[in-house]
């Protein structure tokens, strides 16, 4: 992905993805909601809820399903109940084209879309954007660094950057002999690219590129290339099983090496199967992922919890991989900018708020910080200028409406939390460029 990655959930099957095959729409409302006499407002939620990018309703789901029960419970927008729309884009570009403009014809209110990702971005963000719907993508490609598009946002990092920010992590550590390990599928291979130009912009060496087909039963002659190479650090992105696979085979034939995981990879279906693939130990040790945005405790990660558990019985089992995910958190915050720019506005049409995104996210003096949907609105009724601070940490997008900060370097001990080992400032990723 990036923003999202194209990785299969294997077995999983949520209740939005059942929600979307029929093409329904539902509503993480709260009964202690506000008025709602106007009616409803609905987010589109554009991501693929079947197809072998299946996964990614998961990651869509876990930041707007509770940002949509956050809206609702700190009363709605503008006298509006939200409901959250599914848009299954089936793992297809034209798919995602038809879907969306079904959504389009179809949909009255439209509020907004969380999405569309990698894979349905470029056939889908252009009619959004004619359509004056306000889009927080999660595609990362560079294509959106510098975007023409008025209604697309980003508040991930865009696939280079990680990249980048991994080939840093590994530079400081003094590696010089750097092997890549990524899936064929379209978005491992998105922040490829990224990765690549990392290691050669600090000056190490890329001795292997290794590039996987998906869930094989064997990976030897491309463990052998492996081993031949000599790497001192391998950076990685694959699903969970072609890594338990491959790095089980690596394990056998030859000696592991440190691992650096992109930022879409830390979820229990890829770190679980590479995990056992390893050995407990041999994980703990070698492996860490850097990841988008940094741990910020604030009462925007309080809320985004709090809205999380309110919400848990449509999200994927177990609830705790979304509390520290870092593409949840940037979901959620994303909805709640959307939200508080309409209020800011007084109304839910992108044309009218689309700007005031930036208005109610951008630090200044004389503005009230809120962390919450509730506190913003608030504030705004009493006629104060905002800046919402979110669970993934300030929103400072740019004139391309794109914002990312600092990337935080995880290790993962089984059965507790995410361990922060370092950190990547935004600023040392820029001066790579």
């Amino acid at each position: 992905m990036r923003g999202l990655k194209n990785r299969v959930w294997g077995g999983l099957v949520t209740a939005s993805v059942l929600l979307a095959a029929c093409g329904s729409s539902t509503s993480a409302s709260s009964g202690t909601s506000g008025s709602t006499s106007k009616g409803t407002a609905t987010i589109g939620m554009i991501a693929a809820y079947t197809g072998n990018q299946a996964f990614e309703a998961g990651f869509t789901d876990s930041g707007a399903f509770p940002a949509v029960w956050a809206i609702n419970n700190g009363g709605g927008i503008l006298g509006y109940n939200v409901v959250a729309k599914p848009v299954d884009t089936k793992s297809d570009p034209a798919d995602a084209l038809t879907a969306v403009e079904q959504m389009l014809g179809t949909t009255s209110n439209l509020l907004g879309v969380s999405g569309p990702d990698s894979t349905s971005g470029p056939t889908v963000i252009p009619v959004l954007d004619k359509s004056q719907i306000p889009m927080m993508i999660t595609a990362g490609e560079a294509a959106y660094d510098r975007s023409p598009y008025s209604y697309l946002w980003r508040d991930l990092p865009p696939d280079p950057a990680n990249g980048i920010a991994m080939a840093l992590w590994a530079k400081q550590h003094g590696y010089t002999r750097v092997a890549t390990v990524f899936g064929t599928d379209s978005g491992s291979q998105g922040d490829l690219p990224g990765v690549v130009t990392g290691v050669q912009k600090t000056g190490m060496k890329l001795v292997a590129q290794i590039n996987l087909t998906p869930d094989q039963p064997s990976y030897r002659t491309e463990v052998e290339q492996l081993i031949a190479s000599k790497p001192q650090v391998i950076m990685t992105e694959t699903d969970g099983p072609t890594a338990a696979t491959f790095y089980g085979e690596l394990k056998q034939l030859g000696t592991i090496v440190p691992i650096i995981g992109t930022s879409g990879v830390p979820t229990d279906t890829y770190l679980n199967p590479l995990r056992s693939a390893l050995g407990s130990s041999s994980f703990n040790q070698d492996f860490v992922a850097v990841v988008a945005g940094t741990p910020n405790p604030n009462p925007a990660v309080t809320a985004f919890n709090n809205a999380l558990t309110h919400v848990k019985g449509q999200l994927p089992a177990p609830l705790n991989q979304w509390l520290s995910n870092p593409f949840s958190e940037a979901g959620y915050d994303a909805l709640i900018a959307m939200a508080l720019a309409a209020n800011e506005a007084g109304s839910i049409k992108g044309s009218v708020y689309n700007a005031d995104i930036m208005k109610v996210t951008s630090p200044g003096a004389g503005k009230t910080v809120v962390y919450t949907y509730p506190a913003g609105v608030a504030a705004i009724k009493a006629g104060k200028q905002i800046q919402y601070v979110g669970a993934s940490g300030p929103l400072l997008f740019n004139q391309y409406h794109n914002s990312y900060g600092d990337q935080a370097v995880e290790s993962f001990p089984s059965g507790v939390a995410p361990t922060v080992v370092g950190t990547i400032s935004a600023k040392s990723v820029e001066a790579v460029g």
